[in-house]
């Protein structure tokens, strides 16, 4: 033999042998199927002899033909596919032989089980702290000695890098298993028959700080500002860094630095109020953001409109508003039928005790504005009506009562209020500071309050009218307004009630 017809044996005898280590392998389509479901199977590397043939066994039986379930012929085909009737439950194994002979070439070994068994998996909780331990309870698990319950990021895939912690059930079906303590984030436990990676169930939990961040509120003190109005912005539950910080977007925008229109810092506070300027007519949003970062936290839409000439906040042609606070007194606002040109108006009633020393009747409105500040209104008498409280007086008659807001200014809050009493003794405006910040400011009234009374006619109406930022600068001339917050009236007959602009 010379050399090239050795090379040449060689060669065929290497080829041979490669072939010879392809081994025969066969695959399961799931490793547990239910009764109701057929057992499909993928073969690879037979020997492609026309009595090839593959059969389902119990799982430990001999391979006596005796013990044969299914089974078909390959066909002489060395890759494909079978599909068989399904099976009881039990524990099976599919199994290859070569050229009708009872050896044994491979083996894939799978369950069936009851459909009304299929593993649950439940958890001792939702929601767990960071220090506390995972309880996860099981049931109909497949009862092999290396069947397992393994803990993963959710919505990870099933490799095993991506498992957290593991234990074996031992063999049990019934039971429940006990993980050590996870950070914060979202997880499920994940249940596998006979150390496989084919998921049985899963349940999700989610494991939250020991004292979670409260959720950040932000509240505008309006919905809608008027051109020129300050935008006065309410938090809470920010984080209390010192670069904390809420800013001005204009509505759907991105939170990129460059769609900033003013910005500020929350000075370390958790709770609070800024207040930011004017703008133009547009839709914004109010936006919070903690440590100096631009991850969103919370935002507050509102809009900025044209000013009108007035805001009228209570006309009662038809209801009275939804927003009266009846703050204390007996008796409720009232819708009455008459008033100053028109077919309705307010009726507020005063209570006066102790021989007239002191008026439990408390009304307040909120107004919510900046850029209007004299306030008007209509105060009048409407005679044949009857009061609900009797010592009130009589028929078209109003006790004495007062009209005030409550504003804040640059010096802090302010609450205003003018009363005619003061008209009768000759009283010039004056402040008290009673400590605290309640500082009240008291002026003469440019109307009498009272129809009926020093010869006013009962259905006499006269038009109440105040600059609130000039009376304000006549007894703190270096303060300003920056929000006018609430009317307060302690009583009336009143009609027509509005801001203005002039």
């Amino acid at each position: 033999m010379n050399l090239k017809q050795i090379f040449i044996v060689c060669t065929l005898f290497i080829n041979l042998h490669a072939a010879d280590t392809n081994p025969t392998t066969l695959e399961m389509s799931k490793g547990v199927y239910n009764t109701e479901e057929n057992i499909v199977l993928t073969f690879s590397n037979m020997l492609g002899d026309s009595d090839d043939w593959i059969a389902i066994y119990e799982e430990g039986s001999s391979t006596a033909w005796e013990n044969v379930l299914r089974w078909d012929w390959t066909e002489g085909v060395t890759d494909g596919n079978f599909t068989f009737d399904a099976l009881e439950e039990g524990a099976y194994e599919a199994r290859a032989f070569f050229e009708d002979s009872y050896t044994l070439e491979a083996r894939a070994t799978f369950t069936v089980t009851n459909p009304e068994l299929a593993v649950e998996l439940t958890s001792s909780k939702e929601n767990y702290l960071t220090t506390e331990e995972i309880v996860i309870n099981f049931k109909n698990m497949l009862g092999h000695s290396e069947d397992w319950i393994a803990i993963y990021p959710q919505e990870s895939s099933t490799i095993w890098q991506n498992v957290i912690e593991w234990k074996f059930t031992q063999g049990d079906t019934d039971g429940s298993l006990t993980f050590d303590p996870l950070e914060i984030g979202n997880y499920e436990a994940r249940a596998f028959f006979e150390n496989s990676f084919n998921l049985e169930n899963s349940i999700a939990f989610v494991v939250e700080d020991v004292n979670p961040q409260p959720t950040v509120v932000l509240r505008t003190s309006k919905t809608k500002y008027l051109v020129d109005e300050n935008i006065s912005v309410d938090f809470e539950n920010m984080l209390g860094d010192n670069e904390d910080w809420i800013a001005i977007y204009p509505k759907e925008s991105s939170t990129a630095w460059k769609n900033v229109i003013e910005w500020k810092f929350t000075g370390g506070l958790i709770d609070g109020n800024i207040t930011f300027s004017p703008l133009p007519i547009g839709v914004y949003e109010a936006r919070s953001f903690f440590d100096n970062s631009f991850k969103l936290e919370q935002s507050k839409a509102f809009e900025v409109i044209e000013t009108p000439a007035f805001t009228l906040y209570e006309d009662a042609e038809n209801n009275l508003s939804s927003e009266w606070i009846h703050f204390s007194g007996n008796y409720a606002p009232l819708r009455v039928e008459g008033g100053f040109n028109s077919t309705g108006s307010l009726a507020l009633t005063t209570e006066w005790t102790n021989n007239g020393t002191l008026n439990l009747a408390e009304y307040f409105l909120p107004l919510h504005n900046t850029t209007q500040k004299i306030l008007e209104m209509d105060v009048g008498g409407v005679a044949n009506y009857l009061l609900p409280n009797k010592l009130a007086g009589h028929e078209g008659y109003m006790s004495h009562f007062a009209i005030g807001v409550i504003i804040h200014t640059t010096d802090g809050k302010r609450k205003m209020l003018w009363d005619s009493f003061l008209n009768h003794g000759n009283v010039e405006a004056y402040r008290t500071d009673n400590g605290n910040g309640n500082v009240w400011l008291y002026y003469p009234s440019p109307v009498e309050h009272v129809r009926g009374f020093l010869n006013v006619d009962v259905n006499q109406w006269d038009h109440f009218r105040v600059d609130i930022e000039s009376e304000l600068k006549k007894l703190e001339p270096d303060n300003e307004v920056t929000s006018i917050d609430f009317l307060l009236l302690t009583g009336g007959f009143l009609d027509n009630i509005k801001l203005s602009t002039k």
